[in-house]
C-alpha cells in the first residue's frame, strides 16, 4: 500500500468454514453485535465468511479485535489491518443502484432515476462513503418502511445514529418539519453533511454530535434509530423521554433474537402499533402513551396476534421495496 495515502485502521474477521453451519446467524450480524460498543462507523461483508469492519481508532480496533476473539468460536480469526480512506466507498459504489421502499427512492448520484410528473415519490440522494445508510441494508429499508407508516406533515423528527443521513432527509421529503440527526462519529456527521446539501434541505435538517444516554433535546413527536437491538435495549429509557407523549418511536437493526428484549424495553414506555420483517431483522413502530398505567403490561407479542393485520405483522421485503429499473 502507498504510505503517502491516508489510512484508517480496519479489522478484518474470518471465519473457516467448518465454524459456521447454514443454520447459524451470518458471520457480519454476529461480528456487529460484538463490536458496537466499540464505535465501528462501516461493516462490510466480504464473502460469505468474511468481514471488514472500519474504526475510527486503533485503540478501538484493538479493543473490538479483542472482544471477538474472546466472545466468537476458536475458529474465527480477527486480524488488525490499515485500510485507505476510499477503499470501502470506492468498492461499494460499482453495485449501488437506486431502490425503491414505499414513497421513498434512494439513489446515489450516478445513477438518480427521472421523477418527472412524479407526486408520489420523494428522491433522497445519498454518496456511498464510511457511514452506513445508503438504503440498500434491510435495517434502513425498514426504517424507511417505519418512517412511512406515520403522517410525518408539520412533525418534528430525530434521527439517533443519523450516519449518512439519508431517514433524516428522506422524513423531511415526506413532510416533516424539521429533522435532527444525531451522531458521535465525525466521518459520519461529514458524510450526513455532505448528504443534506446534494439534496437541499439545509434549512430543515440540522446535524449534531451526541451520545444518545446523555442527549441534552427537546422531546420531539417522532424519533427514529437504526441501531443495534442490544444498543436500542439499552438505551430505551433515554429514548423514550425524547419522544412527547401520543408521539412514536421507529427502530431498526433489531435482529429476530434481540426483538424479545428489545420489546420488553419498550413496553415499559409505549405501545406497539407497526412491525415488519425482512430476512433476519425486524422493524418497529411504537407509540408513547401518554400516562404509563399501573400493573402487568400487555405482552407485546399479544398486541401483534391481536391488533396488528397479519399482511403487516408478517410483511416481508417485496413490491413496495424495488430495484430502479429492476
Amino acid at each position: 500500500m502507498d504510505s503517502a495515502r491516508p489510512t484508517r485502521p480496519a479489522l478484518d474477521v474470518f471465519a473457516e468454514t467448518p465454524a459456521y453451519e447454514p443454520n447459524q446467524l451470518p458471520l457480519i450480524d454476529v461480528v456487529a453485535a460484538i463490536v458496537d460498543d466499540f464505535a465501528p462507523f462501516a461493516i462490510e461483508e466480504r464473502g460469505p465468511w468474511s468481514v471488514r469492519v472500519h474504526f475510527t481508532s486503533e485503540s478501538n480496533r484493538n479493543a473490538a479485535q479483542a472482544a471477538v476473539t474472546a466472545e466468537c468460536d476458536p475458529r474465527v480469526c480477527a486480524t488488525p489491518v490499515a485500510v485507505s480512506d476510499d477503499d470501502w466507498a470506492s468498492r461499494s459504489q460499482a453495485d449501488l443502484r437506486a431502490i425503491r421502499v414505499g414513497r421513498v427512492v434512494v439513489a446515489p448520484p450516478w445513477d438518480m432515476p427521472s421523477m418527472a410528473g412524479d407526486s408520489r415519490h420523494v428522491v433522497v440522494q445519498i454518496r456511498p462513503a464510511l457511514g452506513f445508510g445508503s438504503g440498500h441494508h434491510p435495517t434502513t429499508r425498514l426504517a424507511l418502511r417505519g418512517l412511512q407508516q406515520l403522517d410525518l406533515r408539520e412533525l418534528d423528527v430525530l434521527d439517533l445514529g443519523t450516519g449518512s443521513g439519508v431517514l433524516a432527509i428522506a422524513a423531511v421529503k415526506l413532510g416533516a418539519r424539521q429533522a435532527t440527526g444525531i451522531d458521535r462519529d465525525p466521518d459520519a456527521l461529514a458524510s450526513a453533511q455532505d448528504s443534506v446539501e446534494a439534496n437541499q434541505v439545509a434549512s430543515r435538517v440540522e446535524l449534531r454530535d451526541g451520545d444518545i444516554s446523555r442527549l441534552q433535546q427537546d422531546a420531539v413527536a417522532v424519533v427514529v434509530a437504526n441501531l443495534t437491538g442490544a444498543l436500542l435495549t439499552r438505551v430505551a429509557p433515554a429514548v423514550a423521554t425524547l419522544v412527547t407523549p401520543g408521539g412514536h418511536i421507529v427502530l431498526s437493526g433489531i435482529l429476530a433474537e434481540e426483538e424479545a428484549a428489545v420489546s420488553l424495553a419498550y413496553s415499559a414506555y409505549a405501545e406497539p402499533v407497526w412491525r415488519a420483517v425482512e430476512d433476519e431483522w425486524v422493524g418497529m413502530v411504537w407509540r408513547r402513551e401518554h400516562k404509563k398505567s399501573e400493573g402487568r403490561m400487555k405482552p407485546a407479542s399479544d398486541f401483534y396476534r391481536s391488533q396488528v393485520a397479519p399482511d403487516v405483522l408478517q410483511h416481508r421485503h417485496g413490491a413496495d421495496d424495488d430495484r430502479i429499473g429492476a
